[in-house]
């Protein structure tokens, strides 16, 4: 048992000798792609739309340097809180122009790579999936009226004829797959760009599908 306890306590030093926290944040562009397939009278139509939303994402990762393996390579396990602006310009009437805010939980693991040009200057590449829990998803119509305060994670009513007619709820979780390239700069800084393709549907309605990609441009500081 004594034993275990101090080859587990050799690898955390050993982690933590070769570990680096990293604070981060930067700029969010998302693009949601929207599919409704509704039937009528045995005939298909299919209808689609797209969603853009702006925003920001901050921060933090910590890289755990795995240079017994090669050097260079690193596993980054983080966390941060995304926030999301924009328009939704769908496929439905009822939500059309409506303003949207959103914000997300983040957690992603990247397995990273660094190239060394000088010491002061390393190239970065990194790959790796992102979990996403959303958090708060709100839209409304006109300026003020709380009345058009919808929550896009509950159905939402939209009949007027029916009322059974509803937009259905958003899921709250999804998953990434992104890549990325950066670079580092006197082992402080990090610019870098990378894209999260979403892998899951958003839309919990059987006849409809909501996928979303994210662009982020984003800096880091080594603390």
């Amino acid at each position: 048992m004594k034993k275990i306890i101090v080859i587990a306590a050799a690898l955390l030093m050993g982690i933590q000798a070769n570990a680096q926290l990293i604070f981060n944040g930067g700029y969010l562009h998302a693009t949601e792609n929207i599919s409704k397939t509704t039937t009528v009278a045995g005939t298909s139509n299919t209808q689609t739309g797209s969603n853009l939303l702006d925003g920001f994402y901050a921060g933090a990762k910590y890289r755990i340097n795995l240079d017994g393996i090669t050097d260079g390579l690193s596993i980054a396990p983080g966390a941060n809180v995304s926030f999301l602006f924009g328009k939704e310009a769908g496929i439905t009437d009822a939500l059309d122009d409506a303003r949207t805010t959103e914000i997300a939980l983040n957690v992603p693991l990247h397995v990273q790579y660094l190239f060394e040009i000088t010491p002061d200057f390393k190239l970065e590449a990194w790959a790796g999936p992102t979990f996403q829990y959303g958090i708060y998803s709100r839209t409304f119509k006109g300026e003020s009226n709380p009345t058009m305060l919808y929550n896009l994670y509950k159905e939402i009513p939209i009949g007027t004829n029916n009322p059974l007619d509803t937009i259905a709820a958003r899921n709250r979780i999804n998953l990434f797959l992104g890549i990325g390239l950066g670079v580092e700069v006197s082992e402080l800084i990090h610019v870098n760009v990378g894209y999260d393709f979403g892998l899951l549907n958003l839309s919990t309605d059987p006849n409809g599908k909501i996928t979303r990609g994210l662009l982020r441009i984003g800096l880091g500081y080594n603390f």
